[in-house]
């Protein structure tokens, strides 16, 4: 599927449900957080999978990802990902922490803190596409991944790569007492699902 083929319409819907979830998602954080985080409106876009390294400094950038798939009448799989960085800035938040350099002391509980933000976030994209389109997805649990962003991003290409080699971009972030904590939404599915999520919508495919 090429998605540079979307109109302008069809990005529009798009950027609309990546609002609504990033409202609900900044909701739900605020709460699990504690504070006044908020989120910046998205940014949302179309990338070939070999561009989207870029975005957290290229491809042997150590990343954080949580990850999960989806399936129903919208299937495939979406990843929440931050430069590791950001990742630490996200959960000391949470967990009232500093961290030392080096990834070995991002433990256990700090991958389960990111697991259940990168969880809401996911969650609230999809539930949004469901909540707008009367659309069934089912989403399965999510799993944390820490490694290079090549290795980490290669993950829907080598499982769903089949359907394409572009991806939408939903390019958040975070502003935590005002320090930005940058971190991205990728979303992969194929042109059945997106035919649904329009046609639902009463926008013609």
């Amino acid at each position: 599927m090429n998605y540079q083929d979307f109109t302008s319409e069809k990005l529009d819907v798009l950027r609309e449900i990546g609002n609504i979830g990033a409202g609900n998602a900044t909701t739900s954080l605020s709460v699990l957080l504690h504070n006044d985080l908020r989120m910046e409106m998205p940014i949302v876009k179309i990338m070939s999978f070999d561009e989207v390294p870029e975005m957290v400094g290229g491809a042997e950038t150590v990343v954080a990802a949580v990850l999960t798939h989806f399936t129903g009448d919208v299937t495939g799989m979406i990843l929440f990902v931050l430069e590791l960085e950001e990742a630490k800035n996200l959960v000391g938040s949470m967990l009232h922490k500093t961290f030392d350099e080096g990834l070995a002391h991002f433990d256990d509980m700090d991958k389960s803190a990111l697991k259940e933000v990168g969880n809401i976030l996911m969650s609230s994209y999809l539930s949004s596409i469901s909540t707008l389109t009367n659309l069934e997805v089912h989403t399965e649990p999510p799993a944390i991944c820490v490694d290079m962003a090549g290795s980490v991003l290669d993950l829907p290409l080598i499982e769903l790569g089949q359907i394409g080699d572009n991806a939408l971009i939903i390019d958040s972030k975070f502003l935590d007492k005002d320090e930005p904590i940058d971190g991205f939404l990728m979303f992969v599915s194929d042109e059945e699902s997106y035919d649904h999520i329009f046609k639902a919508l009463g926008i013609r495919c």
